[in-house]
């Protein structure tokens, strides 16, 4: 089902992917209503969810014109629904935000002036990282040099810094804005293969084609962390998905330089290397020692790796040291997220 366009046409898009996010659906779509920026349509992609959210949406739509739903019959994951949504986008601007995030109100008026004033193509900001679920406070995503201003970030410094295991910040995990035009005329979409980590294949895509990517470092996004939340979700399958999509980008991409080349083959050995941690992270919990022994020697980083999760208990057990310990869980997070990278849920 889709709702008749509405005009004139939006300055924004507000793409929300969501498959069985009910509990948190409502409080992300008042967030996108309440945007400073009025002149916005809400398309919600469900992807064949079987709680209450598509009667909920409908619901709201018979309140608001501005909210649309396309509906998949099938559960294809996040980049499936969004390429729904984008077929029937009118915006001069896509927004991706997820079904259980929130907005300050003033986003995305603020992002898309600072866009058209710099002359940006894909724009995001900093994360406000909270918790639904226990006493843990807030904390922002970006720190350091990387929170002080404004920064631009090419295709090159996108992957070296998304990489596994990489410096960071790992920027995969950002919500951007795309200005529509990059879609127009070229088969430009989302990689459905892939279930976490679809914006950052998808941005970077761009970014090699010329796009460019400013970064504002203002807390405007509010990520909420839970326990159903995909980007808990690291899996084998997950991460053979953005081997795939990584090696297709070094086989079919033309025109790569030397620099983007390393960087790519780089986050190739990363993604190798998670996989094996995966692998063996599994032979432990399964207790087979000869396979984890057999995963470690043909992959001798996974067992450094094996400490980092260590700082999520040590930030319970030494509350006095804990923004030393936060930095090491964002890392760890990092890692683990499949986007380091990332990405959305």
């Amino acid at each position: 089902m889709v709702q008749a366009p509405q005009s004139p046409r939006p300055i924004v898009s507000v793409v929300m992917a969501n498959h069985n996010g009910a509990a948190f659906l409502a409080g992300a779509l008042v967030s996108a209503q309440g945007q400073s920026l009025r002149e916005i349509e809400i398309i919600v992609c469900d992807d064949a969810s079987s709680d209450d959210s598509v009667e909920l949406v409908t619901a709201m739509m018979e309140e608001d014109p501005r909210i649309r739903l396309v509906r998949g019959e099938v559960n294809r994951g996040p980049g499936a629904a969004r390429n729904m949504a984008l077929t029937v986008a009118r915006g001069k601007w896509l927004a991706v935000m997820d079904g259980d995030d929130l907005m300050h109100p003033d986003r995305l008026e603020r992002l898309v002036l600072a866009a058209e004033a710099d002359g940006a193509d894909i724009v995001a900001d900093d994360l406000v990282m909270f918790h639904a679920e226990g006493p843990e406070p807030s904390r922002r995503f970006l720190s350091g040099k990387w929170s002080v201003a404004p920064f631009w970030v090419d295709a090159h410094d996108y992957v070296r810094l998304n990489r596994f295991y990489g410096p960071g910040p790992a920027l995969g995990y950002l919500k951007p804005l795309f200005k529509a035009s990059l879609f127009a005329g070229r088969d430009t979409r989302y990689d459905e293969s892939l279930r976490i980590a679809e914006d950052f294949d998808l941005a970077l895509r761009l970014l090699m084609r010329g796009a460019r990517l400013r970064v504002y470092p203002d807390g405007l996004y509010y990520y909420r962390r839970h326990r159903a939340s995909t980007s808990h979700r690291l899996n084998e399958s997950a991460i053979t998905a953005l081997i795939g999509a990584n090696r297709r980008l070094l086989d079919e991409e033309t025109g790569l330089d030397r620099r983007m080349r390393a960087a790519l083959t780089a986050r190739q050995r990363s993604l190798s290397t998670a996989l094996a941690y995966e692998r063996l992270l599994t032979a432990l919990k399964k207790r087979n020692g000869l396979s984890a022994l057999g995963i470690a020697l043909a992959s001798p980083r996974t067992l450094g790796l094996l400490r980092m999760p260590l700082a999520l208990r040590l930030r319970r057990l030494l509350p006095g040291r804990e923004r030393r310990i936060e930095q090491i869980e964002v890392k760890w997070e990092a890692a683990t997220n499949g986007n380091c990278e990332v990405t959305g849920r």
